[in-house]
Formats: structure tokens, sequence, C-alpha cells
């Protein structure tokens, strides 16, 4: 089979998604997500585990782990939280957050399909794809859809609408204050348009690189599993920047970070930060905010000189290594930009951080980055809202057969 097909699974119960639902990973700690999963049993979060959450991280092994999840959701199933609403179908999936909207079309997509339309932008980390590897082959479902972007003429935005004023077969609102409805896409002809709509359209990878390399790497060892996926028109999409938090070693003057930085690059010292607009980034070194201002903006090029010149590649490049790294070795933790900076500051500042805030990369660029199939740092990019694991299911039928063999 080519392109996007009818998702073969289940939906969350109404009456049992608050309970199921879980939060945005990447957008909580570990100490938020350890106590997320005590307050929250049924999380789906249980199944998605991660060896930094446990309570024995130095020493749990992936297939421990993967065990565990597996464990929590055989609980899940017992209890009958996921319904089926008939055949295969698609799925329109909206996240409303604040004043923002967006429409994804939830599918399933063949592995060797998939392997020739996605396209990463953002390098993955080996042990994560390989842990996600070994959660499939061992949970043997997926609940986490990869998201993508397509371009989008707006065609796609209109038919994923005109769906929203039928009946939908959930609609929930979170703590966060994240309402997600779903609704199923009962047209026939509709169904059919939007297979042909999207037939070898490239599928832009936002959300899910690891999963997607965990995929295609059970792809080449002759385990092919469909990618649960959710396609965003692109104009719906929201970009944030994805801020760095720097720890230094406690020898390092900042002082002297400053100096180097401000013989490199154009520095204003500035009262307060509360946005930063392409070509700069904000640093607070000794107890002071300053806006670093880049140079590095071509007018044209390919791919990789386009790549040179993204904010967040040339403060990789330029700042954190070629400076930073000079004055000895350093951490990086990363948060999105979804609080304001101030409180982001503050909570940096309390734990020894530094504080670097990014500007979003432009969804062109990303594309633009992605087809010329060079790849950002990781963290990179953010967008938000992000879909949630534990509204849909997708149970691996196909991985009895591989099991039993």
């Amino acid at each position: 089979m080519t392109g996007l097909q009818p998702f073969r699974g289940q939906v969350v119960r109404q009456d049992s998604a608050h309970d199921v639902v879980s939060p945005a990973y990447d957008a909580l700690s570990v100490t938020q997500r350890q106590r997320f999963r005590a307050d929250h049993p049924l999380s789906y979060l249980h199944v998605t585990r991660s060896a930094e959450d446990e309570p024995d991280a130095a020493t749990i092994d992936n297939a421990t782990l993967v065990a565990r999840g597996r464990a929590a959701l055989e609980r899940l199933l017992e209890r009958e939280l996921f319904v089926s609403h008939g055949a295969p179908a698609f799925y329109v999936y909206r996240l409303v957050d604040g004043a923002h909207a967006q429409c994804g079309l939830v599918c399933e997509v063949p592995s060797d399909y998939y392997r020739s339309v996605a396209k990463p932008h953002e390098s993955t980390r080996a042990e994560r794809a390989d842990l996600l590897a070994e959660h499939f082959l061992t949970v043997k479902a997926a609940s986490s859809p990869i998201a993508c972007a397509v371009r989008d003429d707006g065609s796609l935005e209109r038919e994923l609408h005109s769906v929203t004023h039928t009946e939908p077969v959930l609609d929930i609102t979170g703590d966060d204050g994240l309402q997600q409805t779903v609704w199923r896409i009962n047209d026939v002809e509709a169904e059919h348009r939007i297979m042909d709509r999207l037939r070898g359209e490239p599928l832009f990878i936002i959300d899910g690189h690891h999963r997607s390399a965990a995929n295609q790497r059970l792809d080449s060892q002759g385990v092919s599993l469909p990618v649960l996926t959710t396609v965003f028109p692109e104009q719906s999409l929201h970009l944030v920047g994805f801020h760095r938090l720097l720890t230094l070693d406690d020898d390092v003057d900042q002082a002297d970070i400053l100096l180097a930085i401000q013989r490199r690059f154009r520095v204003e010292t500035v009262s307060d930060v509360a946005t930063v607009a392409p070509g700069q980034v904000a640093i607070v070194l000794g107890g002071e905010r300053h806006l670093v201002h880049f140079d590095e903006r071509p007018v044209e090029g390919g791919a990789s000189i386009l790549l040179g010149s993204l904010d967040p590649v040339v403060l990789e490049r330029e700042v954190l290594e070629s400076i930073v790294g000079r004055f000895g070795s350093y951490q990086t933790a990363y948060t999105p930009d979804i609080e304001p900076f101030a409180i982001i500051e503050a909570d940096a500042i309390a734990h020894g951080q530094i504080p670097i805030f990014v500007p979003p990369v432009a969804i062109e660029d990303m594309m633009a980055v992605a087809e010329g199939d060079v790849i950002m740092p990781a963290k990179s990019t953010y967008f938000t809202p992000k879909v949630r694991s534990g509204v849909f299911l997708r149970v691996f039928e196909e991985l009895d057969d591989v099991c039993s063999e």
C-alpha cells in the first residue's frame, strides 16, 4: 500500500480521558512527571516512561523499563478504557490552547511509504531511538502520534474544518486548559479526497523524531510497523523558541564569557527581556540581561548555508562551542518558550543556571532545511500545543507473528 491509511485503532473513552491522557512529556521536569504519575495511576505516562523517572533510575535497564510500560498498558486494556468506533477511519484531532487552535488528520502510514516521504530536521540520539524501538516491540502499541506538517494551499485545512461541524467522539479539557476534540470522518468521498490530496506529499516531522528513528530502525531489521501520525496544515501551527539553560564549572567567571562574546558579536545590555527577534538571543550573565546580535543572515543559498545561519545553530557553534567551551565543560538543559521569560529566568538562576533565550525558527526555514537533507541540533524547534499520549491507541497485531517466530 502507498499513501496515508485510515487509523486502525481506538480512542480513549470520554469518561476515562481525564485519567488517561498525558501531559506533554518534555514540558515537565523529572520531578513533575514523577508527581503526575503518582497522582494519576491510569495515565498513559506510565506506559511511555523513561529511565530518569524511575526510582531505580541509576540501575534500571531498557528491558525492565519497557516491561513496566507493557504492564501499565495491560492494566489500561483490562479496564477497557479505549473504545473502537467501527471500521478503520481517518480522524480529525483539534487542539485549542487559549486563542490558538489547530486541526490535524490522524492516520497511519505504512513504514516503507513513510520512509520515502518523511522529512526530519533535528538530530536524534541513538540510545533514545534504541529504547523506543524496544518499547514498540515489548509494549506492542503506540499512542503518541508523530506530528507532521504538510504544505497546504488551504484545501486540507478547509476539509478538516468541515468535519468539526459534526458530533465529536471525544471532547475534553485538561487541567492545563488544553481542549482536545476528536471527530471520526464518516464521509467516504472526503476520505478519498484526503488520500488523493496527500499522496506523495512530503511529511515534515515537527515532533517525534526519536519515534520516527525507532520505527525506521525496526523496519531495517525486517519489522515493519505502521506509523501513527497526525498531519497538520503548515499554516495552523504555532512554533516557539527552545531556550537553553547552561550549567558552568564552578571556577568559570561569567564576566570572562561576556567579554569574549562582546569581542565576537554586538552586545546590548538591556533592563528587561520580554521577547527575542530573529537574528539575536538574550543571555543573562553577571546578573544583567544582554541581547547578542548575530551577523549571519544570508540573503540566499542552499540548505546547508541556510542551516548555518539559523539562530539555534549559530548559538551552538559560535557561542556555546567556540566561546563557552573555551572556559571549560558545560551542561545544557532545554525549556520551551511556554512561560514568561521572567519566570524561566528566576527558576534558572535559582538552580545555578544561565538562561539563554532563543527565537523560534521560521516554519519555511525548517521545511527548507528538511528538504535539503541537513539536520539542525537537537531541541532547535518546539511546536505547541503538542499532540498527547493516551488519546489514541494503536495495538500492533503485526508483532504477534514476529514475536512467535
